[in-house]
């Protein structure tokens, strides 16, 4: 856990800092936390990432641009998602559009697949974005358990698709979007939201240590000193263990899947 904080931190530091007429002397702020707010996002992906690598039952594919064949796409968007499981298209299409999913999970037992976009904050997205992005993810979906089957991946009877709101605020599962609070009940898991939640706080800390120490030297404050190794490894607590400390994560028995591809449907949480 400590390692994912770090990697994310050091990203963000190393981000560069460019001179701006509008900031001034406070260009280094703004550097920062334009970065910081970057590395949040990646860091929300990596840490349901080792959360699924974790887990014995699901697998991640490797990123790879799939295509989105313009056919499926208009389709799409004339058909009711409650009518789209039977729909199907070729995979050997010319296409001038691809899209990479942040996550692709697969299911091992299911033989499932669970397309996943991750974002830092869904409501600073407009409703149009949102619209585009699902399409697009839909599209791919349509034609993923063949594309994967012709590129020697596993077996896939049915994908889905969601998005997930990092900031937990929207939530719209007829249109395939998910707060980040219910990634367990996406992936069939328990104790994913918890373990990410506790790197993202710690990530948090971290961000705010060092927005106070570049405020502080803007101003020409003095310094104060902190321990290294409170600095270094924020979450280090001896009397908690993490969710993720050596165990796997668990994942819960579902009932077989039916339909061939669409949007992620969990009914305990309609």
């Amino acid at each position: 856990m400590a390692s994912l904080v770090d990697n994310a931190m050091a990203a963000a530091l190393a981000g560069e800092t460019r001179d701006d007429s509008t900031f001034g002397d406070y260009a280094s702020l703004f550097g920062f936390c334009r970065s910081a707010v970057m590395q949040e996002g990646r860091l929300l992906e990596d840490s349901i990432a080792l959360a699924v690598r974790r887990n014995p039952d699901l697998m991640l594919l490797p990123p790879k641009p799939m295509p989105i064949v313009p056919a499926a796409q208009e389709m799409l968007k004339r058909t009711p998602s409650d009518e789209i499981k039977g729909i199907r298209f070729p995979s050997r299409v010319h296409a001038t559009e691809s899209y990479r999913p942040d996550l692709f999970v697969v299911n091992r037992a299911k033989h499932s697949g669970l397309i996943l976009d991750i974002k830092r904050s869904l409501p600073s997205y407009r409703p149009q974005e949102i619209d585009r992005l699902r399409f697009r993810m839909l599209s791919v979906a349509a034609i993923a358990s063949e594309w994967i089957a012709e590129n020697r991946g596993p077996l896939l009877v049915s994908v889905e698709t969601a998005i997930v709101d990092g900031a937990d605020e929207l939530s719209d599962h007829e249109r395939g979007v998910f707060r980040l609070s219910q990634i367990d009940e996406l992936l069939g898991t328990e104790g994913t939201a918890g373990f990410v939640e506790q790197v993202r706080e710690g990530f948090s800390r971290r961000v705010q240590e060092e927005l106070e120490r570049r405020c502080k030297t803007v101003l020409g404050l003095p310094l104060e000193g902190k321990s290294t190794s409170a600095a270094l490894n924020p979450l280090a607590q001896p009397d908690e263990v993490s969710p993720l400390g050596g165990e796997v994560i668990g994942i819960r028995a579902a009932g077989p899947t039916e339909r061939r591809f669409g949007y992620a449907q969990r009914p305990g949480l309609h």
